[in-house]
């Protein structure tokens, strides 16, 4: 895993040369790629209806009403299993989760290597070296060169980070709220447009995200992980078929923990999931969503 000072930057880097000299994207949806056709399609989702992102029947009954698109078949209960991921993932990070919530999800989403969770540990009983505070601070300066409206924050070590893998992770997930100066990240969302389009891998793997860019999702810049990926490359080469899904959905920041001059920002988000047979659920594969999006994940 990269350290929180590379991933730091790394998204930085990216928001900086996005606004800087973003290459021209095809069009989507009527919104021309440039200047006007972005704060269009910002505009566009801002005017969208909402609901609470809390644990409750008005969020699992807007999960459930989201059509899924099969272009192979699926079982009852992998729809079940697809709807339930969507559920568990939204309440996790929002005002109905806890930082406990969010490492088991961390843990559901295969964060628990060994190595990985010690190098978390360190990092986080350590804190970020001189060199790494000094790189952060000269892309704070870029970044405000640039006049984007984003803040890196330089993390204090944790004395005891934990000794668990639920704990670490726990720890982890803390510090990113912490920084973010706000309890939870989804406040409202939107499933307008929402579909869960299941295909088939197989042969050399596609990104999401190149489709993404490909269709000007994301009209500015994105951040974003990509888990398994050498696991479902290598299966694919040797000729084996995996059952995908992707969606999109539309997600607001807490009005809380916004900006006070520009409001609550909302933002589209995209995830693709394969099925594990071996385990009978749903694996998070992809996650992208614009750079400046208000969150951090441990997966990212």
């Amino acid at each position: 895993m990269k350290s929180v000072a590379i991933r730091t930057l790394y998204f930085a880097l990216i928001a900086v040369f996005s606004a800087a000299g973003a290459e021209p994207k095809p069009q989507y949806g009527g919104f021309l790629p440039d200047a006007d056709g972005h704060q269009a399609y910002f505009d566009y989702i801002s005017s969208l209806d909402v609901i609470p992102v809390e644990a409750g029947d008005e969020l699992r009954q807007a999960v459930e009403a989201i059509p899924v698109e099969p272009g192979v078949p699926i079982t009852s209960e992998q729809e079940a299993d697809l709807r339930d991921w969507l559920y568990d993932f939204l309440v996790a990070f929002s005002v109905s989760g806890i930082d406990s919530l969010a490492a088991t999800f961390y843990l559901r989403e295969g964060v628990d290597d060994p190595d990985q969770i010690q190098q978390i540990k360190e990092r986080l009983e350590r804190g970020l070296s001189p060199e790494e505070i000094a790189e952060i601070k000269k892309v704070q300066e870029q970044i405000k060169a640039a006049g984007l409206a984003m803040s890196i924050p330089i993390p204090e070590p944790v004395p005891d980070a934990g000794d668990t893998p639920l704990a670490i992770l726990k720890t982890q997930h803390r510090q990113n709220l912490d920084a973010k100066g706000c309890d939870y990240f989804f406040g409202n969302a939107s499933f307008f447009d929402s579909a869960y389009r299941v295909f088939e891998l197989q042969g050399a793997y596609e990104r999401y995200l190149d489709y993404i860019k490909t269709y000007g999702l994301l009209p500015m810049g994105h951040k974003g992980s990509f888990l398994m990926g050498n696991e479902i490359e290598e299966a694919l080469q040797v000729g084996e078929k995996w059952v995908a899904t992707q969606f999109m959905f539309i997600v607001e920041e807490p009005e809380e923990c916004a900006d006070f001059e520009r409001g609550p920002m909302r933002y589209p988000f995209f995830v693709r999931l394969v099925w594990s047979p071996e385990k009978a659920m749903w694996r998070l594969v992809e996650i992208v969503m614009p750079n400046n999006a208000p969150v951090q994940f441990s997966f990212l």
